[in-house]
């Protein structure tokens, strides 16, 4: 009996020292810290097992045993309910799209539908967005959109992938809206502007299209993941090719761009856009090497995926933490959100352009 209660107790003090690794693995290597905010709860829970594990060595053996059998039937209990909200979400929208349009839910991972397409068109790439470069501040230049004239895979909310035709400079437009005389809306946002996750004439850009009969421009300059900073930079690099731009319109996101912003803050590229009014990357005249950076990124992610993704999201409990642990956002970046509204409103109006 003590020798398996030493034994619970080093294995518990073992995990939890695994665990805060992983957690620092996570938070300071994978995201170069950049995310403080959401990992704080982590670190939070992996001191505190340490500390109960240090404690479990002078705990009686009888209770130890006790706890650790509680501690486990609740471990239990938690995989039984990810096993059922997994089956819950992943059928119930198999099922629902299948009696609304009468299709086969796309069940295909974005690699699997890239390996597919890539028979056809060797091109072929995933979206990839500006974020994807906040946690590599070691960078000397950050691209703002995604690769160019490719078809690029986006994602499957509604059972089926969204796939778009990138234009010359890497966002989800008709190229040839670059070329028309007018522009009567640009506009700034994130994933919910980039077009997450329908086809572009679905989009926001798609539909003023429409409204507006295709006769002078519309730009979408939206991409999964940015913050106000990114936006700003975007609007920097990319207002001043357009000949003529009647409205800005700037698509706030209320649940994820403070958070965003606090992320976009601690990358020195993009501080150098708040700054330094002058300050600029030159995007437009860097396309090779945009090119050779994305698809740099591009190929790190594909050898980066992992055949077991599932299987390790259910043992995250992705699902169930999702729902106990709320993201918290912090909220001290307001007077760095105002700054950015100023500015931008600045360069649109130098730019014979107005902001709304």
């Amino acid at each position: 009996m003590k020798y398996i209660s030493k034994i619970i107790s080093i294995f518990f003090l073992s995990f939890s020292i695994f665990l805060f690794c992983y957690v620092f693995y996570r938070a300071q290597i994978v995201f170069g810290g950049t995310r403080f905010y959401y990992f704080l709860q982590y670190y939070v829970i992996a001191v505190l097992s340490i500390i109960f594990s240090l404690i479990s060595f002078f705990i009686p053996k009888n209770l130890k045993i006790n706890i650790t059998i509680v501690g486990i039937s609740i471990l239990f209990a938690f995989y039984l309910i990810e096993g059922f909200l997994l089956i819950k979400t992943r059928y119930a929208r198999i099922a629902i799209y299948k009696n609304i349009v009468d299709k086969d839910f796309d069940q295909r991972t974005k690699w699997q539908v890239y390996q597919d397409l890539k028979k056809e068109d060797p091109n072929v790439v995933v979206a990839l967005n500006p974020s994807q470069s906040l946690q590599h501040n070691t960078l000397d230049y950050m691209p703002l959109s995604g690769l160019a004239n490719r078809k690029t895979i986006h994602c499957n909310e509604n059972g089926y992938f969204s796939i778009y035709q990138s234009d010359r400079y890497g966002f989800n437009n008709p190229d040839e809206e670059w070329d028309k005389d007018e522009i009567d809306f640009l506009l700034i946002g994130d994933s919910h502007l980039h077009g997450d996750c329908v086809n572009e004439p679905d989009t926001i850009s798609g539909n003023l299209r429409k409204l507006n009969n295709n006769k002078n421009g519309i730009l979408n300059l939206g991409q999964g993941g940015n913050g106000p900073l990114t936006e700003y930079a975007t609007l920097k690099e990319y207002l001043p090719v357009v000949k003529q731009v009647k409205r800005v319109l700037w698509l706030y996101t209320e649940s994820n761009d403070t958070y965003d912003l606090h992320r976009e803050l601690k990358n020195k590229i993009l501080v150098s856009y708040l700054n330094d009014k002058n300050f600029s990357q030159n995007i437009i005249l860097r396309k090779q090497e945009t090119e050779k950076l994305l698809l740099q990124t591009f190929e790190q992610a594909k050898s980066g995926q992992d055949i077991f993704a599932a299987p390790w999201r259910f043992i995250k409990l992705v699902q169930l933490r999702s729902i106990i642990f709320a993201n918290p956002l912090p909220t001290h970046a307001t007077k760095e959100f105002k700054n950015i509204l100023k500015l931008s409103n600045e360069f649109t109006k130098k730019n014979y352009s107005k902001l709304y």
